[in-house]
C-alpha cells in the first residue's frame, strides 16, 4: 500500500479561495491522503465549505488559536502521515504534486523533502506567472532563497528529528525549518509545476513586500525573517544578495535545464504521471 500523506490547510476567513483549495487536495491522483483542516474560528462562510466535504477529510475543527503556525501544529498533532505538507487556505497543488513526490522520496531515503515549480494566480484564478526554480543548493539559503513552501513534501520523520516548526513564527516559519532541514538530509528540486500561489492584498508575502519598501527589515514580517536568517547563520540579514535572488535563481534555473541529469529528471517525472 502506498504510504500516507497527511495534508493540512490552516484557514481563516478565506472563504472566498477555500473550496479550490480543498478541491485541489481531493483531486490528486493519489488515493493514500489524510486531509486536515484547523480554522480559526472564520467567521465568513468557511465553515459551510468546510462541511460540504467533511466527509472526505480525515479531521476539521474550527475554533480560535493563534494564527498559521498554531493551525498547522494542531494538525500535526493529529496527522499520521509518514509525509506531510501544509497548504494555505488560498493556494493550490497541482494534480499529480503528492505522487510524484513520493515516488521520488520512497526511493531516495536521503531525501528529507521536495519541491517543484510554482505558478502565479491572481483572486479570481487567472494566470499571472511561471517561476521555474534552480535545483537546490545549501548556499542559497545563505542568500535568503526562499523555496515555494505549497510545492513542497517533508518526510515527517526529518520534520521531527529537526525539532519541527517554531510556534513563536508568524511568517518565517518555512524558512527557519528548511534552514534546519538541509543540515540533515537532501532537499529535492523536482523539475515541474506543482503548486500554484495566489496573490492578493491579504496574503503574507504581499504585506511582507510593502513593510520592506516602508521600513526594511526593521519592523513586522521582514524584521522575523531577518531574525530568523540571524539565528541560522549567526550573522545579519544579507539584503544586497537578497535583493538579487530572483535573478540567481533564474540564471541558475536556466544552466539546471541545460544539463543532461535535468532531461533525465524530466524523463522520469513524465512517466511517474503516466
Amino acid at each position: 500500500m502506498s504510504p500516507l500523506v497527511s495534508i493540512i490547510t490552516p484557514s481563516f476567513n478565506q472563504g472566498q479561495f477555500l473550496e479550490e483549495t480543498i478541491l485541489s487536495v481531493l483531486r490528486q491522483d493519489y488515493e493514500n491522503i489524510e486531509y486536515i483542516i484547523i480554522d480559526g474560528g472564520s467567521s465568513d462562510n468557511s465553515v459551510g465549505i468546510i462541511k460540504k466535504y467533511e466527509d472526505k477529510l480525515a479531521c476539521w475543527v474550527s475554533e480560535e488559536d493563534d494564527g498559521q503556525t498554531d493551525a498547522i501544529l494542531k494538525g500535526l498533532k493529529i496527522a499520521k502521515g509518514k509525509y506531510f505538507s501544509w497548504l494555505c487556505s488560498d493556494d493550490l497543488i497541482e494534480p499529480s504534486m503528492v505522487r510524484i513526490s513520493v515516488w521520488i522520496l520512497e526511493r531516495f531515503s536521503d531525501i528529507v523533502m521536495t519541491y517543484g515549480d510554482r505558478i502565479r494566480y491572481d483572486t479570481i484564478s487567472n494566470v499571472i506567472g511561471y517561476h521555474r526554480y534552480c535545483e537546490f543548493r545549501p548556499w542559497l539559503l545563505k542568500w535568503g532563497f526562499a523555496i515555494p513552501q505549497e510545492t513542497s513534501i517533508i518526510r515527517r520523520e526529518a520534520y521531527d528529528k529537526a525539532n519541527g516548526l517554531d510556534k513563536d513564527l508568524k511568517m518565517a516559519l518555512d524558512f527557519d525549518l528548511f534552514c534546519r532541514l538541509s543540515r540533515i538530509g537532501k532537499i529535492k528540486h523536482l523539475p515541474c509545476f506543482m503548486g500554484r500561489f495566489r496573490s492578493h492584498s491579504g496574503n503574507k508575502s504581499t504585506i511582507f513586500d510593502k513593510q520592506v519598501l516602508n521600513s526594511g527589515f526593521s519592523q513586522g514580517y521582514p524584521n522575523e525573517l531577518s531574525r530568523v536568517y540571524s539565528k541560522n547563520f549567526n550573522k545579519p540579514f544579507p539584503v544586497k544578495k537578497w535583493q538579487n535572488i530572483s535573478f540567481l535563481n533564474e540564471a541558475l534555473a536556466i544552466l539546471d535545464r541545460r544539463s543532461n541529469n535535468y532531461k533525465k529528471e524530466i524523463t522520469l517525472i513524465s512517466e511517474i504521471r503516466r
